[in-house]
């Protein structure tokens, strides 16, 4: 399914980057928060397929080649991909993404049935 999207043609070769990643326990949620500076929201692609969760971005290089003559340049055009797989507990239909200052952050809900439950006891 992902490599359908048109950002994503085969016929464009370009380096892979595997973007760092830091996982927080928020209450009754889990939130990824992926480091992907200089992507445009746009090329953002996350998607689920089973238990993986799937990012995949592009970074564009600037385009300043009217303005100025390159004499070195070693900016390119990378793709960003990364993916986890998730466990029964995480609510597939309650994942958020956020993309802001070059951070996308995820946040996935735990299902009602993984969520802490208090038992009252009875006399």
């Amino acid at each position: 399914m992902l490599e359908k999207h048109k950002l994503f043609a085969k016929n464009e070769r370009m380096p892979t980057i595997l973007p760092v990643a830091s996982i927080y326990d928020q209450n009754q949620k889990i939130v990824l928060a992926i480091e992907m500076a200089g992507v445009d929201k746009s090329t953002i692609d996350v998607c689920v397929e089973g238990n993986i969760l799937a990012i995949k971005a592009i970074k564009r290089k600037e385009n300043i080649s009217g303005e100025y003559q390159a004499l070195y340049q070693e900016r390119q055009n990378v793709e960003y991909r990364r993916s986890f797989e998730l466990n029964a507990e995480v609510d597939r239909e309650g994942i958020e993404a956020e993309y802001k200052n070059g951070i996308l952050k995820l946040s996935l809900t735990l299902a009602k049935r993984a969520q802490p439950k208090k038992i009252e006891i009875k006399t």
